[in-house]
């Protein structure tokens, strides 16, 4: 499959439609009348100065921020109001710019917590190594082990995830969204800290996601990534949409390299 083709096969299927989005923090709009669809099966970056609304309307799509105005609809529902363990149910992940692992379990065990919400074996099965407990346990190491397959993590999978370099955490927080089985992954500055090698390495482990059926939502300050992989750009500044389109339509607006990019984009 080609780094451009999809696997829907491009067709124009929107998986998530943010509507006339607005949120404002003490009289101050942090996001404001923003709309957008994001088609199944493509990879969408959204970018902007520091303090455009880009983190907020992550929260906003999550449900850790309720709407002033607006709504969110995934799979032809409205999903504004829901709790955000609800939101990832349905098949939304997301990470963030903080790595905010489990330092004292190990690199498995991470993983392991993302499946949890697809198992049946309550607290006392469990605790008692109940037969239907041990063969979840069974499959939730083995699923984790071939999901850190995808993020290149299964040889650090006994490690502690506190041991692993700043670039193997990164990659583990996308391995254990990977573990809800989302259909659409919010990665947020998900290059942040990243050296060129690490950076290339992500760029193909969005790919291998996209070609596994998983459509990226990615937040990015790194241009050359961003310009490399994405199908669509959304570009915020204070908190509106000032450009949207392919990477070679947004390099050329004026509006944009105005507001943010400039000689990034030559």
């Amino acid at each position: 499959m080609s780094r451009e083709s999809r696997p829907d096969g491009g067709a124009n299927v929107a998986l998530l439609e943010a509507m006339s989005l607005t949120k404002t923090f003490g009289g101050l709009a942090a996001v404001k009348d923003v709309s957008f669809k994001v088609e199944s099966g493509s990879i969408k970056a959204i970018i902007g100065p520091n303090g455009a609304g880009k983190t907020t309307l992550y929260d906003l799509l999550t449900g850790i921020y309720l709407p002033d105005e607006g709504s969110v609809v995934f799979q032809g529902r409205d999903i504004v109001g829901l709790a955000t363990h609800e939101i990832t149910a349905l098949g939304i992940a997301r990470t963030f710019q903080t790595i905010r692992l489990f330092p004292e379990m190990t690199v498995i065990e991470n993983v392991m917590v993302g499946l949890h919400h697809h198992t049946r074996a309550g607290f006392v099965k469990s605790a008692f190594r109940a037969p239907s407990a041990m063969r979840e346990e069974a499959w939730m190491r083995e699923e984790s082990l071939r999901i850190l397959d995808i993020a290149g993590l299964e040889m650090q999978a006994d490690n502690l995830a506190g041991s692993l370099p700043f670039g193997q955490q990164r990659l583990l927080e996308v391995a254990r969204a990977l573990a809800t089985k989302p259909r659409i992954l919010l990665l947020d500055e998900p290059a942040s800290g990243l050296n060129a090698y690490e950076t290339s390495e992500l760029g193909e482990i969005i790919y291998r996601l996209r070609d596994m059926g998983v459509t990226v939502i990615l937040v990015e300050h790194d241009m050359g990534l961003v310009m490399r992989i994405s199908h669509e750009v959304l570009v915020l500044d204070y908190g509106e949409i000032i450009a949207e389109g392919t990477p070679d339509e947004i390099k050329g607006d004026p509006r944009v390299i105005e507001a943010y990019l400039g000689s990034e984009l030559d």
